[in-house]
């Protein structure tokens, strides 16, 4: 009866001590969803060696934290909130939609308005927004623009661009005067904010920029570029209204292939 007994205390002891190991474990391990910094930009700095992918921010102030894909670049992280490869994920949305977010982080995606917003109301960084284009015949582009953020919802998410560097063109501030996205407020069919009471083209006339292009944009008067219509695959990518539009690019409606929008602080 006493070895029986010690033999049962042993294997009690067994599963204790294995228990805690694994609990010990645990408790080393961080949680999946933990916040990871309050940027791409302060994860890459923290972390040199950090890889794109998916992680959890919660910028300075705010007190909800949300999941962001990172492009982990030689010049430092940026955050991404728009990407398109393809007609996977459907850009024809609704307010609702671009405020809060849409589609796969590690695929095509709007990250949301209210989430671009919030990261960068902060007036104590400086951000960077990069707008990268592919096109169907392999050519790349970029436009960069410095000093970037967005207004609050009250005043329509606002567009605030600086200085543009890239070999894109500067297509937010359009090829034609009074085309001006910067300081614009975004619109989508819902809630228009472009300026058109009509914009007449020809013999067009347009109340609704959105409607006519496909997508939520920063629309003055429509504009030289919108990166949320309708994607076109190759051999219709020419001479639609709607389309991944960067005019100033193509000096054309030409719907690029791919795009991706992203911004860095600093």
């Amino acid at each position: 009866m006493q070895v029986k007994m010690k033999g049962v205390f042993g294997y009690a002891g067994l599963i204790l001590i294995l228990f805690l190991s694994h609990s010990a474990q645990a408790l080393k391990k961080p949680k999946v969803d933990s916040v990871q910094g309050t940027d791409c930009s302060q994860i890459k700095a923290r972390s040199p060696e950090a890889t794109s992918g998916v992680y959890v921010i919660r910028p300075a102030g705010v007190k909800a934290s949300f999941k962001v894909h990172c492009e982990m670049l030689p010049d430092g992280g940026w955050t991404v909130f728009q990407r398109r490869t393809g007609r996977q994920v459907s850009f024809n949305r609704k307010w609702a939609a671009y405020k809060n977010g849409f589609g796969d982080l590690n695929k095509d995606h709007w990250l949301g308005l209210n989430n671009v917003f919030v990261m960068t109301k902060n007036k104590s960084k400086k951000w960077t927004l990069r707008v990268d284009l592919w096109d169907h015949e392999g050519g790349t582009a970029f436009a960069e623009y410095n000093n970037f953020r967005l207004g609050h919802e009250k005043n329509a998410y606002k567009l605030n661009v600086g200085k543009y560097r890239g070999n894109a063109g500067d297509a937010i501030r359009g090829a034609n005067p009074g085309i001006n996205q910067n300081g614009h407020g975004f619109s989508t069919t819902d809630r228009d904010h472009d300026g058109c009471s009509p914009c007449i083209f020809g013999d067009i006339a347009v109340r609704n920029c959105a409607a006519l292009e496909g997508g939520g944009w920063w629309f003055s008067k429509c504009g030289s570029a919108n990166l949320n219509g309708d994607w076109h695959p190759s051999g219709q990518h020419v001479g639609w209204a709607s389309g991944l539009h960067w005019l100033t690019w193509k000096h054309a409606p030409y719907s690029a292939k791919a795009t991706r929008m992203m911004i860095k602080s600093g």
